[in-house]
C-alpha cells in the first residue's frame, strides 16, 4: 500500500524532484504487494540497489528494458513510462479513451495504449493547457499520485 512510499533520511519528500525508472519500480513492486520473483536481471541492474524490484516487475511483466542489456535504473521516468508501468501494474491494457491533448502525437506508439488507458482510469491527467507532455520527466509528486490513483480502483 501506500507505506511503499518514503521520503529522504532527512526527513524531507521533495516532491519537485525527478523520480528515476528504479525508484519507481521499487515503489510499484511494493505498493502492488508484489510476490519477489527471479525476473530479468539487466547488465546495468546487476549491481543496483533496485535489482531486485526491478527483476520482480519485469517478471510480472510491468517493465521491460530499454533493450535486453539495459534498464536505465537511474534516468528519470518519463511520464509515458510511467503510464505504461503504472497501466502493467493496475492490470488495465487494452482500455482505450479518445486523446483531446493538444500534443497527443506526441506520445511515443509503444505508450499510446497505456496512456489512453490512465486518463480513461483518471490514474494520471494531462495539465491545465490541455497537454500530456509525455516525454517529461516525472516528479516525485506525480508518481505518487498515480499510484495512489491507480491503488483505489
Amino acid at each position: 500500500g501506500i507505506g511503499a512510499i518514503q521520503g529522504y533520511q532527512d526527513g524531507t519528500f521533495k516532491p519537485n524532484n525527478n523520480i528515476t525508472r528504479a525508484e519507481f519500480a521499487s515503489i510499484l513492486v511494493k505498493a502492488f504487494n508484489l510476490s519477489k520473483e527471479q525476473g530479468t536481471v539487466f547488465n546495468d541492474t546487476a549491481n543496483h540497489w533496485a535489482k531486485d524490484s526491478i527483476a520482480t516487475a519485469a517478471a510480472h511483466g510491468i517493465l521491460t528494458g530499454y533493450s535486453a542489456e539495459k534498464f536505465g535504473p537511474n534516468d528519470p521516468i518519463t511520464r509515458e513510462q510511467m503510464a505504461v508501468m503504472i497501466t502493467k501494474a493496475a492490470k488495465l491494457a487494452g482500455e482505450t479513451a479518445d486523446m483531446s491533448f493538444t500534443d497527443y502525437k506526441a506520445v511515443s506508439p509503444w505508450a499510446v495504449e497505456a496512456v489512453q488507458a490512465a486518463v480513461k482510469a483518471n490514474i494520471i491527467k494531462g495539465y491545465a493547457d490541455n497537454t500530456f507532455k509525455p516525454q517529461n520527466k516525472a516528479t516525485r509528486a506525480e508518481a505518487v499520485t498515480v499510484i495512489v490513483q491507480a491503488l483505489g480502483l
